[in-house]
């Protein structure tokens, strides 16, 4: 083999390095954007459900003629001005962290919020607790993973008629409220694609019957 056959193999070769080179990153870099996309996904998922599960059961086994406390006396929080569903904001009321079989003894204050998570201070989605015995504290908890920056969460609220309510700070338009609408933003820093932003929306129907309009309790929790 001739010098010149052995400058032009040895070319070839460095150029194959080369392309293998730029494959292998294209393919680490793909994994990479893939592996967050995954978790940014996963986290919107895993916070939808856990917050539509809680919202759902907004009501149950609630009877406002026994609640001690005024927050306590709608399915959605209608009597505490600090506590009154907004843009960006909802509390709800009903034996929703259920434990035992007797029906209304556990009725408690469920909300959710955008706030810091108290180890990193991640932007996460915060659920309230407060139970609905007179003195009871409030405990606010991470829901979401603080790895994902969770960068915006609202709240939109519909009667039964489907119509858009907007005055929410009169109890009889908070009671007529039958669907919730969340809508759930987060972002991640996805390689050179840069940093991502996913929107989530998922539509709530509360599915238990008015309070202030049925003195009911479901006559089946043993089950």
């Amino acid at each position: 083999m001739t010098l010149l056959e052995v400058l032009v193999v040895i070319g070839l070769m460095a150029v194959l390095a080369g392309s293998m080179s730029a494959l292998v990153g294209v393919a680490v870099r793909s994994k990479l954007v893939v592996a967050v996309r995954s978790a940014d996904t996963e986290t919107a998922r895993q916070a939808l459900e856990w917050m539509s599960e809680r919202l759902r059961n907004a009501g149950l086994n609630l009877v406002p003629g026994e609640q001690s406390e005024a927050r306590c006396r709608d399915m959605v929080v209608a009597q505490d001005a600090a506590l009154q569903p907004t843009a960006g904001a909802i509390y709800v009321n009903g034996e929703i962290l259920n434990s035992d079989t007797v029906a209304g003894n556990e009725v408690m204050t469920i909300g959710y919020l955008l706030g810091n998570d108290p180890t990193t201070g991640s932007q996460v989605v915060l659920e309230y607790q407060q139970p609905c015995a007179a003195g009871a504290l409030p405990a606010t908890i991470p829901l979401s993973d603080p790895r994902v920056a969770v960068t915006n969460l609202t709240f939109d609220y519909f009667s039964s008629s489907g119509l858009r309510i907007t005055d929410l700070t009169t109890p009889g338009e908070i009671r007529r409220v039958r669907l919730v609408r969340i809508n759930l933003t987060v972002q991640g820093a996805e390689g050179r694609s840069g940093v991502q932003t996913q929107t989530w929306t998922r539509d709530v129907m509360l599915r238990n019957p008015e309070p202030n309009a049925n003195d009911w309790k479901n006559p089946n929790e043993n089950i």
